[in-house]
């Protein structure tokens, strides 16, 4: 009996083993199902066709590729040259080749500038330049602009323009991706991307002056801004960094007049240290150099250096 359970137990073993082999090459894709590629007719078009689809989806892309394009060679115009060429875009894009990607679905606008598919081929060009800004954000660029220009008041030409200003900022352009954020709120100003480009604005000359070493001048002006998207976003989601942002930039504004009015001190001029140190004061009341200001006013008052 113990010899007859091991013997089944051996035969199940290898029909399972048996069973995962034969399946082991089975793709599944809406247009054939569950199919094993090497069994599937390949004389007609159709056929063909779906072969390609399922070397696709088996990552065998390059294979599919150029079956996709002899496709479209022997079957100018047709509904399935316009879907081969949509798959030889996704087959580019797989590989991570978004260069070709790109001009694979360009090519479709080319050949026909009225399709009606170009809301779905601007939206795989719009995954296109996503993808690129990880690794090449002037391509990205090349893509996003693109997309613009095809349909300017289309359905992603607002996430298109705030993908430019994002991988401007990506190369650390801050003037051109503050500009690109203005262009947001300019051409798109119903866009629910108004609030994000408005907090962006400032963010771009915020990271400017860091790169900068404190540039005042751009500092106030980026305070200014934050102080805009606030009055704009009170709730916003952004509200709350806006707020730990330029409260950070109040510490440093007040640093800066604090030690201007040291400077003067040390020059013998309490009367200029005066004005500096209330400027502190009044301007920049919840940070510790308002408080250093007060203590600084009252030496001053007592040496008799002011009244």
């Amino acid at each position: 009996m113990k010899r007859q359970i091991v013997v089944f137990f051996i035969l199940a073993v290898f029909v399972f083993i048996d069973a995962k082999v034969s399946y082991a090459k089975w793709v599944w894709s809406s247009e054939t199902s569950w199919t094993d590629p090497e069994r599937l007719p390949r004389e007609t078009t159709d056929q063909r066709f779906r072969y390609a689809v399922t070397l696709l989806v088996d990552r065998e892309c390059i294979s599919a590729i150029d079956i996709f394009k002899d496709i479209i060679k022997n079957n100018p115009g047709s509904e399935l040259a316009d879907e081969s060429q949509l798959y030889i875009g996704k087959a580019y894009y797989l590989i991570g080749d978004y260069k070709n990607a790109f001009k694979a679905y360009e090519h479709m606008i080319e050949q026909d500038p009225g399709t009606r598919r170009l809301h779905e081929i601007l939206e795989k060009e719009f995954q296109v330049g996503i993808a690129q800004m990880e690794r090449d954000e002037n391509g990205a660029i090349r893509v996003f602009e693109s997309i613009i220009e095809r349909n300017p008041l289309g359905f992603i030409a607002a996430d298109s323009q705030v993908k430019i200003a994002d991988c401007y900022y990506q190369l650390r352009q801050f003037k051109e991706a503050e500009a690109s954020y203005l262009s947001v709120m300019e051409n798109y100003p119903n866009s629910e991307w108004v609030p994000y480009a408005q907090f962006r604005i400032p963010y771009c000359k915020l990271s400017d002056i860091r790169i900068q070493e404190r540039n005042y001048d751009l500092l106030s002006g980026s305070r200014e801004g934050f102080e805009i998207y606030l009055a704009n976003n009170p709730q916003g989601t952004l509200a709350d960094t806006t707020k730990e942002i330029i409260r950070e930039i109040d510490i440093v504004m007040a640093e800066r007049d604090y030690k201007v009015g040291e400077f003067y001190l040390r020059r013998k001029r309490p009367d200029a240290g005066l004005l500096y140190f209330e400027s502190v004061i009044k301007d920049y009341p919840n940070t510790e150099w308002a408080d250093r200001a007060e203590e600084k006013i009252e030496m001053l008052k007592t040496v008799g250096a002011i009244r």
